[in-house]
């Protein structure tokens, strides 16, 4: 071998460790984007080898993750074959962030599709995402700042209006009844004197119309009110106080319960699907109903066909320790022109309806006031979701219950009363069956079973219970109106002896049930 051989092979070679070495991922090409070399750092980005890459076409592999590639590098081809550089031309690929330079390499030979283009990658995700991070919080920054600058205001706006608003309406039944009593006076001075006037109005104009001036200065005075009452709420609401440990989805049920009369009038299809083994939060009860409820009604009004759809669905992203309500509607979408303002007071596309434009910028103080966060994701005549993002209590285990009765008023008692004293965590059974179907994948710390039920009794699933040794360490509570059952001898010989009479005083009840579960 010659030692010009020689020294080619080294020196490949060593180009070779030069661009092993380098951070950057490397790309040569010719001109027609066929691949002469690639380096490790590359390859990895596309997830193959140095070995696969070679030779093949560049275009190849971009377009099997980015089908809009050929498109979007168009220009910068454009710019290579005119001679000049790529400097930092900023490049989102599968989710990742790239700053990518490229240079026609000069060489003394005449065939111009072989000349070589060096491309270099540089991953900027990192620096990318802190970034993006910091312009997020300084945007969330300044909606704090301007929320709470709002809130002072219109507390006081508020508070001045309220006042006369309060006259008007208090005047305007009186007025009501004036009239009634008026009008026959004014039927008999029509008889005397036909062209007589009333502050330039007609006797016949003032008898069909008079009524209707009262109902709608009442209607605008009432939106006025309605108006002030929402400016209230936004003044008080980036303050939440008395904030417990509570479950989120009481809350869901408890705002459905609230938002029945317009689902039911709105028709929408409506779809729940809540997590049943969420973790608590901490926050207020009442404020997170009015987070649902608001979402809810947001999505009810977006909805302008006959085949609306709604759901509301809860979950756990046990990755960041955070509890998810989402709340989406197959609606008109948000309109572009609003988007980027969504959370503002008094911002609305449906002043034509009566919206104020307050409903979202309350949504927005509660969930920052529970250090929570609140995005959406909408597209034109498609549909909305709004996503909620809580913060999860992971440091004390929530006890789980279930309640097996037949009675609903019981059940709905029971749990009400669990959730408010010590916000364990409940779930309901309104016969045997449907409580052993539960137990099949559900395990609580404490069974609370009524001993006489339809289709299977407690007895029957005390006996599953006693059969099944998954089950054996779920503490039992049997609640039953007739202590000298013989099924009560029945099941406490089968060892479940926390025997409880009805009717219960529910206090005692509820420590009972406390002492139970830390025992």
């Amino acid at each position: 071998m010659s030692e010009r051989q020689n020294t080619l092979i080294h020196n490949a070679h060593l180009f070779d460790s030069v661009l092993e070495a380098l951070d950057e991922g490397v790309l040569i090409t010719d001109t027609s984007n066929m691949i002469l070399k690639v380096n490790n750092n590359f390859a990895l980005i596309f997830e193959r080898s140095v070995k696969e890459m070679f030779n093949t076409n560049f275009f190849y592999w971009l377009e099997k993750i980015d089908l809009q590639a050929p498109q979007k590098w168009s220009f910068l081809l454009d710019t290579i074959n005119q001679k000049e550089a790529i400097n930092g031309f900023e490049y989102c690929l599968n989710e990742r962030f790239f700053k990518i330079n490229g240079v026609l390499v000069n060489n003394n030979d005449n065939n111009e599709t072989i000349r070589p283009v060096i491309w270099t990658w540089k991953d900027i995700t990192e620096g990318k995402s802190e970034k993006q991070a910091l312009q997020k919080s300084r945007e969330q920054l300044d909606m704090a700042r301007k929320m709470g600058a709002l809130g002072t205001l219109v507390a006081g706006v508020a508070h001045e209006i309220n006042n006369p608003i309060s006259l008007i309406l208090f005047n305007i039944p009186l007025l009501e009844r004036v009239w009634n009593d008026l009008l026959p006076v004014l039927t008999e001075q029509e008889k005397k004197d036909p062209h007589k006037k009333y502050g330039g109005l007609t006797y016949n104009f003032l008898k069909d119309n008079f009524h209707m001036l009262l109902a709608d200065a009442n209607m605008a005075a009432n939106r006025v009110a309605k108006i002030v009452e929402d400016l209230k709420n936004f003044a008080i609401q980036s303050s939440v106080a008395e904030k417990k440990p509570m479950e989120i989805n009481l809350a869901v049920k408890n705002a459905l319960r609230l938002a029945k009369i317009p689902l039911n009038t709105s028709g929408v299809n409506l779809e729940i699907d809540l997590d049943q083994n969420l973790p608590l939060i901490y926050g207020n009860l009442q404020n997170t109903e009015q987070i649902i409820f608001n979402l809810l009604t947001n999505a009810i009004q977006a909805i302008d066909h006959d085949h609306g759809k709604i759901k509301i669905a809860t979950g756990f992203n046990s990755q960041n320790n955070k509890i998810l309500i989402s709340v989406s509607d197959n609606g008109r979408g948000v309109n572009p022109s609003i988007s980027k303002k969504l959370f503002d007071p008094f911002i609305t596309d449906k002043q034509n309806s009566g919206g104020s434009g307050l409903g979202l910028s309350i949504t927005y103080s509660l969930v920052k006031a529970h250090a929570g966060e609140i995005t959406f994701k909408s597209k034109l005549k498609e549909g909305t979701i709004f996503s909620v993002l809580l913060p999860a209590i992971t440091e004390d285990k929530a006890f789980k219950i279930l309640i097996v009765d037949d009675n609903e008023m019981i059940r709905n008692l029971l749990r009400d009363a669990l959730v408010m004293d010590k916000s364990y965590l409940v779930d309901t059974a309104s016969n045997g069956i449907e409580a052993c179907i539960k137990l099949g994948s559900y395990r609580p710390d404490l069974l609370i079973l009524d001993i006489f039920m339809p289709q299977m009794d407690g007895l029957e699933v005390c006996r599953t219970m006693k059969k099944n040794p998954d089950l054996s360490d779920i503490k039992v509570i049997i609640t039953t109106g007739f202590s000298n059952n013989p099924k009560i001898k029945e099941v406490a010989e089968l060892g479940f002896d926390n025997i409880y009479l009805k009717p219960f005083k529910l206090k005692e009840f509820l420590k009972k049930i406390n002492d139970i579960l830390i025992v």
